[in-house]
């Protein structure tokens, strides 16, 4: 019967449609039977059985998904869209023996993939480092065959169900476990369930006849994820790995992670329709060109020209390094990025969802001061109970050492209260543990205050200090039950006080004529430097809004105390009657979600996600975790649980929030560098590759070699890498910045025709100096003019349409010196002794003034489509806002 009950009952690893654990049977079975379910015994396991199991359940960890090997990175960077087209041209250039271009476009593939990989090595190792930091032993019960168990400190990863382990103070409880003894035992189960308060547990013999709503609140359960605070326990192992609460977080496919990131998503827009439009355009020219002069055998050279020439070659390598730059800095700043990417979706990030508890606030408990029955300051309650706290830690039983009372006692020391010794001297205390069932704590001190007494002191929950309270009037304790009510909603909890006369000889202790004395009232603490943070971040545009498990009064007072506006309270048990509509728009307005499970979490940030926001969540605990992986950008804190470090996109290095704004910074000045490159190596490009289609028409030869087109294009593109080292960040400006690729689409348009018309004007004015193209040198001297005229207007569009990026109005230095640099280049190059070589022919004197007057109306023109553009921007903007 019992290896019948054992097999039913044992736990398994979790499959990936059960949401429950395998080992809820053994939980809900009595100590014995638990025990003899899982074929354990208080004294442990063998060793032998504990190898076998291990063999069969696997090792007691939940890893991430692992991080991507070298080649799997390479096959990845190679993969971009323009690396790949990069490639590709390079590879046809191979064909037809074109060596110069495919040396130059494989080394452009080359740097740009290695300061991708370089950067991506780099966030891994210092994850890698972080990792380690997290505990990895834990103290269990093994035997040799029928020999007396030994405790051993084994490594996390080798404990399998059935393993009998010793919990203490400080401990991490490494898998999901049933208690068999527990002494004082109080959990910090916030990472788990978001509660900021301890939960006491206790070792009962039979769980309670009717389950409790949650696992997470059955008195003789602990999981994997809290930590133990007081007490000591001996507890069954009933669940590892990704059996436990804690593994179902993690599961491969629980919860699906976002895809590219914002500036991928636009970039591989713009290379589609790169790739459309060098289709159809590409073709178009060679057929154009061969009806109207015939096949030329350079025709297929120049056809691979052009179409590098409307490719903007650097792109890879410009964002690997605009993208690099803001990682670098951010990580000297404190902050780990993972990838690069997240670079891009920190700019775009326009709602933060946050959790309450270890984010917001510090994790420790404030004391407030004492409060007399009618609510009013008066420290009587808050010496007595400093006392009492006195005597439990000099008891010297560790369960007893709790946070709270070394609180009260430096509260009550700061304020003077402990400065006479003659309250509390003479006799030895009796202590009173805390037990979770009749949920209070005291202690007996031997009093001289005008005569030698006893007194029993007695701290602990209202409900439950007040029900020992015989002789407390019926009125009384009604009005002590509502002051409890109001200190709630306003975001403070009590701790009620009493004191009790004893006898002077016997040890028993005589709860008879407790009377109630007064409250002490608590606050969990804000975080240093929350509220001016939060203020920053609201500033730039985000939307934030609070994801906790908390309770609502607590969650909205502690919103309240950092600043954050809310605009309505959403409860857990409300989100199943929204709809996914509903709860983005609630959740974009700044709503307060309470008392939510880690589902509901990213649920939430899913519906955030679907409406079309870019999402970020920041979180420290394992109830978490689904959300972190939900979220397009995942924070951890420092003080955050691994599982929660593992997941997240960004690891901050400190406490202070501020860096959240730093973060924005650097991403929305990436974003906007990025897109600054592209609006203008698109439209440029763009114009290039109409006017070479013009030109395949209008003229009797090729418009420009396939060795002048390369070189221009490396010219240029080369130019606009003073966008990866210009100028410091800003600030991150009063929205998000993205890649809209309709905008861009119809930027390079616009201004790509406009470069076109500077071009056929070029062609106008180079028919008549060269009288028809008729002369010996008319191709050399068109191919000259047209050389210098694209990288002239090419050095006129750097600085007059970088501020339209909306980062900057004002091009910073770098961005200057390489338009400069660019239009000496469009003078000189021909002028040069290998410009002969490249099929470039001297001008004559009276093309001069024609060409710099081209030059001049493209610059007039420039300037007033910018202007245009502006109001444009400006307009859409304000009817976004509306």
């Amino acid at each position: 019967m019992a290896e019948r009950a054992a097999h039913q009952l044992r736990p398994a690893r979790s499959r990936p449609d059960d949401g429950v654990p395998a080992a809820l049977g053994p939980a809900r079975l009595s100590r014995l039977q638990a025990l003899r379910a899982l074929d354990s015994t208080p004294r442990g396991l063998p060793e032998q059985e504990a190898e076998d199991r291990l063999a069969r359940y696997g090792e007691n960890t939940v890893l991430p998904e692992p991080g991507p090997g070298r080649l799997r990175r390479i096959r990845t960077a190679l993969a971009d869209p323009f690396t790949a087209l990069l490639t590709g041209l390079a590879a046809v250039c191979a064909v037809i023996g074109s060596w110069g271009s495919t040396a130059i476009l494989g080394a452009l593939v080359a740097a740009a993939c290695a300061l991708r990989l370089t950067d991506e090595h780099r966030a891994a190792t210092a994850l890698t480092a972080l990792r380690a930091l997290v505990p990895t032993t834990a103290t269990v019960l093994r035997r040799a065959g029928e020999a007396e168990p030994l405790a051993r400190e084994l490594p996390v990863e080798q404990l399998v169900p059935g393993d009998v382990v010793r919990l203490t103070a400080g401990d991490a409880v490494p898998a999901d476990l049933r208690l068999l003894r527990a002494e004082g035992l109080t959990l910090d189960q916030s990472a788990l369930t978001g509660e900021s308060e301890p939960v006491h547990r206790a070792a009962v013999d039979l769980p309670p006849p009717a389950a409790a709503s949650s696992p997470f609140e059955e008195p003789h359960l602990c999981f994997a994820g809290s930590t133990v605070i007081t007490g000591s326990a001996t507890a069954l192992v009933l669940a590892t790995g990704t059996g436990t609460r804690f593994g179902a977080a993690h599961r491969p496919g629980r919860v699906r992670r976002p895809g590219r990131s914002a500036v991928e998503r636009g970039v591989r827009r713009a290379a589609r329709a790169m790739i459309l439009f060098m289709a159809a355009a590409v073709p178009a020219t060679v057929a154009a060109d061969t009806l109207l002069h015939g096949w030329s055998a350079s025709l297929l050279p120049f056809a691979v020209a052009a179409a590098v020439g409307l490719t903007p070659e650097l792109l890879p390598l410009v964002i690997s390094a605009v993208l690099a730059r803001g990682s670098a800095g951010l990580r000297r700043d404190g902050l780990v990025v993972r990838q690069l990417p997240v670079i891009g979706e920190l700019g775009a990030l326009d709602v933060l969802c946050l959790d309450k508890t270890g984010t917001l606030t510090s994790g420790e408990t404030a004391v407030l001061g004492g409060l007399d029955l009618a609510g009013e300051p008066d420290q009587e309650p808050l010496r007595w109970a400093a006392l009492a706290a006195e005597a439990a830690l000099l008891a010297g039983d560790p369960g007893l050492a709790a946070p709270l009372d070394e609180a009260l006692l430096v509260t009550a020391d700061q304020a003077g209260l402990l400065d006479d010794p003659g309250p509390a001297a003479g006799g030895t205390p009796v202590v009173l543990p805390f037990d979770p069932v009749r949920r209070y704590a005291g202690a007996v001190l031997s009093v001289r205050d005008g005569g030698h007494r006893r007194l029993l002191v007695v701290k602990g929950a209202p409900e439950a200090v007040l029900d020992r309270c015989p002789g407390l009037p019926e009125e009384q304790r009604a009005a002590a039950l509502a002051l409890v009510e109001r200190q709630a909603a306003a975001g403070r909890r009590l701790l009620a006080v009493a004191l009790a006369e004893q006898p002077k000889l016997g040890t028993a202790v005589d709860f008879s004529g407790l009377r109630l004395l007064g409250f002490v009232a608590l606050r969990d603490e804000p975080l240093a430097g929350a509220a001016a943070a939060l203020a920053e971040l609201s500033g730039t545009g985000v939307a934030l809004t609070v994801l906790t498990g908390d309770h609502p009064s607590t969650a909205l007072r502690l919103c309240e105390q950092l600043g954050l506006a809310v605009d309505r309270v959403v409860a857990g048990s409300e989100l199943a009657g929204l709809t996914e509509a509903e709860v983005a728009a609630a959740a974009a307005r700044g709503a307060l979600f309470a008392r939510c499970d880690p589902e509901q979490k990213a649920a939430v940030v899913r519906a955030l996600r679907r409406a079309g926001h870019t999402v970020g969540f920041l979180g420290d605990g394992v109830n978490d975790v689904p959300a972190l992986r939900a979220a397009d950008i995942g924070f951890a804190t420092p003080g955050a649980v691994g599982a929660a470090r593992a997941w997240a996109d960004v690891l901050l290095g400190g406490t202070d929030l501020a860096r959240l704004g730093r973060a924005l910074s650097a991403g929305r000045e990436g974003v906007a560098r990025v897109a600054a490159y592209l609006r203008i190596a698109l439209s440029c490009n763009l114009g290039n590759a109409i006017s070479m289609l013009a030109g395949g028409v209008l003229l009797p030869f090729l418009p420009m070699l396939p060795a002048q087109v390369l070189l221009q294009n490396v010219c240029f593109d080369a130019a606009q890498l003073s966008f990866a080292v210009s100028g410091r960040a800003t600030g991150p400006g009063s929205r998000p910045v993205r890649l809209r690729w309709g905008a861009l689409a119809v930027f390079a348009v616009g201004f790509g025709l406009l470069n076109s018309v500077a071009d056929v004007a070029l062609f106008v004015v180079m028919r008549r100096v060269t009288g028809g193209f008729a002369g010996p040198d008319a191709e050399g001297m068109f191919h000259t003019a047209w050389f210098s005229e694209n990288l002239l207007t090419q050095a006129l569009a750097l600085p007059a349409l970088y501020g339209l990026t909306g980062a900057r109005l004002r091009p910073p230095r770098p961005v200057w010196c390489a338009a400069a640099a660019l239009a000496v280049l469009g003078v000189l190059l021909p002028e040069l002794p290998f410009g002969a070589h490249l099929g470039f022919a001297a001008l004559p004197v009276g093309a001069v003034g024609p060409l710099a007057l081209v030059v001049l109306g493209y610059g007039v023109l420039l300037l007033a489509a910018r202007r245009l553009w502006r109001l444009l921007a400006i307009w859409d903007g304000r009817r976004q806002a509306g």
